[in-house]
């Protein structure tokens, strides 16, 4: 399953163990043109029919679909089946050196001109890896990046990593009290489509 989904130069994640757990502020890894080109186009077209439901509140403004686990879109279930497969689950074990369930979490997200997501750390109960499927691409000036804070002294306000949307990438970063990010205002007439969410341990 690994071969028909992911791209050749990625397929020994042991390649990339060191990479993701010397990153700072936290453990984290951005891996572009990750999956096949050809099969993630489809997943875009795909998401960009799909249903979503307004999300709303002091930390968050953006459209979210509800979990993957349950489509009936055969192309999103083929891309829930690989996430969620023992043989990626294990890939991702490997690459971030964590123990994981069988549990991921999975769902469509768009974030439209004035969405964001304020600075926040992930933690849940059993959430190990977050993980972002970037569907999109958008310039630093469009907004919508990715970005990590240094909360190592208890103030997350200091952005040292900042990461736009570009289609076909993968972003990986372990879930701890230091995982402060957010997801920077859209501010320009643009859609950023990821799918998003977390491998459990």
């Amino acid at each position: 399953m690994l071969d028909t989904w992911i791209s050749k130069k990625y397929r020994s994640p042991d390649k990339y163990t060191e990479l993701f757990a010397k990153n700072t502020p936290y453990e984290h890894i951005i891996l572009p043109n990750f999956f096949s080109s050809a099969k993630l186009k489809l997943v875009a077209s795909a998401l960009k029919q799909q249903p979503f439901a307004e999300k709303n509140s002091d930390l968050f403004q953006f459209s979210q679909s509800g979990d993957l686990k349950t489509t009936r879109n055969k192309v999103f279930n083929d891309f829930y089946k690989f996430l969620s497969s023992k043989e990626f689950i294990s890939y991702v074990a490997t690459l971030t050196s964590t123990k994981l369930s069988k549990k991921i979490d999975c769902s469509c997200f768009v974030y439209q001109s004035t969405d964001y997501l304020l600075p926040h750390d992930d933690r849940l109960e059993g959430r190990k890896i977050a993980y972002v499927v970037n569907l999109s691409s958008l310039k630093e000036k469009d907004g919508g990046s990715l970005d990590l804070f240094d909360s190592r002294n208890n103030q997350p306000h200091t952005i040292v990593k900042s990461y736009a949307p570009t289609f076909n990438s993968l972003i990986l970063f372990r879930v701890t009290p230091l995982s402060f990010h957010q997801v920077a205002e859209v501010v320009a007439d643009k859609e950023r489509y990821t799918i998003t969410g977390w491998f459990h341990g």
